[in-house]
């Protein structure tokens, strides 16, 4: 008898131990996938997920399937918010949100959306922080300005869809961080922000203007804002955009047609080795006429090499 419940009560024990591990595995996987769905992609510790060549984590941008999903019951909150052209808006509370974990982008129908995650640390927060959008007219451009983030998880992203065509996340002059939004056409624009977890969406439809927009010349480690490429300039002449150039040097040169270079110029942006680093110089120019090339990058000290990018400009 005593052999009988010896037994019974071993093989209770060992149910209890298994149910344990069984319970302590699926809490394990439903935090990975958690983690998954805040960045948009896989859960990696931010060791495994840095990038090698800047040591900066690039999560996975999300597909619009699992925007949609994420962002159950944004349409109908933000149904009823029109589309407008204005060049501010503002809004958020506190200043608890330091991080910008993603920024994903999707298509719906005739308007595209794109959701700036926000974090405190590498934790999603609960509140959209402080932020300021900026529409410079005929620019499309929409900045997004974020002042309480000092690190982000993703620097830039190329999407997919007819309107938006980039996005870059760039440390600002005046501290905190902000992401530029570059659209192929001119746009209207609505916000809508939603909690627990942050998230500042975005929504933005054509104006149903004909004239496309001239996009910044971009290259592997410069992004040339101002002027864009084919402009009319005259002086002074400002030049803006934002690099990952080594030391972060930046030399702006303007040459004219004869290959002359009628002024040089070397500015630092505010960052280089984390993200992307912004950069700003107004120049002033000599008379000339006709053609010329704004260059901007790098040039070798030793054999005079340039890396960068070359912009066709004509005096005004």
């Amino acid at each position: 008898m005593r052999r009988t419940s010896a037994l019974l009560l071993l093989s209770l024990l060992a149910a209890v131990l298994l149910s344990s591990c069984l319970h302590a595995g699926q809490a394990v996987q439903s935090a990975k996938a958690s983690a998954g769905a805040v960045s948009g992609g896989s859960a990696e510790s931010p060791e495994e997920d840095r990038s090698g060549a800047r040591g900066v984590p690039e999560p996975t941008a999300g597909a619009a399937s699992e925007i949609e999903g994420d962002l159950a019951g944004a349409a109908e909150a933000s149904s009823g918010v029109p589309f407008v052209a204005e060049t501010r808006a503002s809004g958020g509370s506190g200043y608890d949100a330091d991080t910008v974990l993603a920024v994903r982008h999707g298509v719906y129908g005739d308007y595209e959306r794109a959701v700036i995650d926000l974090g405190t640390g590498w934790e999603p927060a609960a509140i959209v922080p402080v932020w300021t959008l900026v529409r410079p007219e005929e620019s499309g451009l929409l900045r997004a300005s974020l002042p309480s983030t000092s690190a982000t998880r993703v620097s830039d992203g190329e999407f997919s869809g007819g309107l938006l065509e980039s996005c870059y996340i760039v440390q600002a002059p005046e501290g905190g961080m902000f992401v530029d939004f570059f659209a192929r056409e001119a746009f209207l624009y609505r916000v809508l922000e939603l909690e627990d977890p942050a998230r500042l969406v975005i929504d933005l439809e054509p104006a149903g203007e004909d004239p496309k927009v001239s996009l910044p010349a971009k290259g592997e480690n410069t992004v040339l804002v101002e002027p864009r490429p084919r402009a009319r300039i005259s002086d002074p002449v400002t030049v803006s955009g934002y690099s990952r150039n080594r030391e972060a040097a930046n030399t702006i040169t303007l040459i004219d047609s004869h290959g002359k270079a009628l002024v040089r110029r070397t500015v630092r942006s505010n960052d280089w080795s984390h993200t992307w680093g912004y950069f700003e110089a107004t120049l002033d120019l000599p008379p000339f006429s006709g053609k010329g090339t704004l260059k901007v990058g790098t040039e070798g000290a030793h054999n005079g090499t340039f890396e960068g990018i070359k912009v066709p400009v004509r005096a005004r």
